[in-house]
């Protein structure tokens, strides 16, 4: 519920609910009385007045004109019970002295001193808790007698203290109803607040692991929703620096290993040469092709360092264009063959079964071609330094057609990748050995440059293991709608 629906909410509830309150305590009020039937009560109340004007004037024209006739006891008694109905009584004097009080008098008041207030004829009396009105009709009887009949009618409908008791009632449920809305209103909008401002200053000291809470709901539960994500989004965002800040520090270290190991050896052997160690040709040619071989693995660590870099920067723009894979592939595959063959394993390109189009794909042939050299290479390393006794070592490379997916697989027999080592072999300087000082060698960064080519040609790759054993891994590029631009 929005802020300003809540305030509408308290502001009707501020107006309706005293008023609803008053209701229902006037009716408990009339029925504690005895009145069941409060229509008629009402009406009776409203009309009361006339038929009081009715019943005095009635009198008042007895006493005028007749007032021997009232004093039948008959008379007086027809009297008395129509001012009785209209809660009015009658006080008669003769000569000064009280002679009859109606019988609805007496009932309110049985010790009361009615000579003396006949005497003194008040504007008004409080008689059960209402408020009377006097008014004092004189008369004289046929021998000249002077009278005075001394009128007392009910006044009010209702009690004297009805009315300071109604205003203070009316004042407390007002007053309660304004601050139970302003308790609620604090609750439903003050807390909330309270706890985001709580947790906006966490988030000033630097403390983001604090969930926000954002079951609020409205403009609050929106403010705190934002709040959250900011927070998520900043926690992310540091870790990510402090990742990065690892990431640099151990590349650093991995770096400085690399590099350190070769030129160590290459002074060796400069080393040996020069206090005439190497004291033969044969030994000498033998030390220089060491140096030579060490220099090019210092080369190609740093070839792929830089190209690795950018990668990682976005920082190298791709060619594009539109490839047939099939042909693509096999052209790679007579490229590579020669090396592979060297190496005692056989390299197998498998025809795109079930379709007769050519498959199509948008990426850079010459890094798509560093793709696949990188994964060949990963499994000759492997292959090779641990060979398998059971079938010639051969690498099967296979494309399905996955509708926008172009899916390739390429299957090794080697010894293929231990369960734990999956999840980081795209890693930059991760080695599914536990020493860095293998005799398998490489910088540890071939796989790594897979992944990141891959998905900057906005395709994924995974490695997995075979079913028959061997290392399988999986490249899945867009495919292309058709045959546009430069095809390769």
């Amino acid at each position: 519920m929005t802020i300003r629906r809540k305030l509408y909410l308290s502001y009707i509830a501020m107006v309706f609910v005293p008023m609803f309150a008053i209701v229902v305590f006037s009716l408990a009020f009339l029925y504690v009385s005895g009145q069941t039937d409060f229509r008629a009560y009402w009406r009776g109340e409203k009309n009361l007045p006339y038929r009081q004007a009715f019943t005095i004037g009635e009198l008042n024209e007895a006493l005028q004109h007749r007032p021997d006739t009232l004093e039948k006891p008959d008379e007086w008694t027809e009297m008395f019970a129509k001012l009785g109905e209209v809660s009015a009584g009658v006080i008669v004097m003769r000569g000064g002295q009280v002679i009859q009080v109606s019988p609805y008098l007496k009932q309110l008041g049985p010790h009361h001193d009615w000579a003396r207030l006949a005497e003194e004829r008040p504007e008004y009396v409080n008689l059960r808790l209402y408020r009377f009105k006097t008014e004092s009709l004189p008369f004289h009887y046929s021998d000249g007698t002077a009278g005075q009949a001394v009128i007392v009618w009910r006044y009010d409908s209702v009690p004297f203290f009805w009315h300071p008791i109604f205003g203070m009632a009316v004042c407390i449920l007002i007053g309660l109803t304004m601050a139970l809305m302003t308790y609620m209103m604090s609750r439903s909008i003050i807390r909330p607040i309270q706890s985001l401002n709580r947790s906006a200053l966490l988030m000033k000291e630097g403390d983001l692991t604090r969930r926000i809470d954002t079951r609020a709901k409205g403009e609050i539960g929106e403010l705190g929703k934002t709040l959250e994500e900011m927070r998520v989004r900043l926690k992310a965002s540091i870790d990510q620096t402090l990742q990065y800040e690892e990431n640099r520090k151990m590349l650093l270290s991995n770096i400085s290993h690399d590099l350190k190991t070769p030129i160590s050896a290459i002074r060796g052997y400069v080393e040996g040469i020069s206090d005439g160690i190497a004291n033969t040709e044969e030994m000498r040619g033998r030390y220089m092709e060491t140096i030579k071989r060490k220099a090019a693995d210092m080369d190609k660590l740093i070839d792929e360092l830089f190209l690795y870099s950018k990668l990682d920067l976005h920082a190298l723009p791709f060619d594009w264009k539109t490839v047939d894979l099939m042909r693509y592939l096999i052209h790679l595959a007579e490229e590579s063959r020669f090396d592979l063959e060297a190496s005692g394993i056989s390299l197998h390109v498998e025809q795109l079964a079930d379709r007769k189009e050519p498959l199509y794909v948008t990426a850079d042939p010459q890094y798509l071609s560093r793709v696949f050299s990188n994964i060949f290479d990963n499994s000759v390393k492997y292959m090779t330094a641990r060979p398998s006794a059971e079938a010639n070592p051969e690498i099967r490379v296979s494309v399905y057609d996955h509708g926008t997916q172009a899916l390739i697989i390429i299957q090794d027999n080697g010894p293929g990748i231990e369960e734990e080592a999956l999840p980081h072999i795209f890693d930059r300087f991760y080695r599914a050995e536990k020493s860095r000082n293998s005799d398998l060698g490489g910088s540890g960064l071939g796989l790594a440059i897979v992944k990141q080519i891959v998905e900057g040609l906005g395709g994924s790759v995974w490695a997995e293991n075979g079913v028959d054993g061997g290392a399988r891994f999986c490249i899945s590029l867009p495919a292309a709608s058709g045959k546009d631009g430069d095809s390769h």
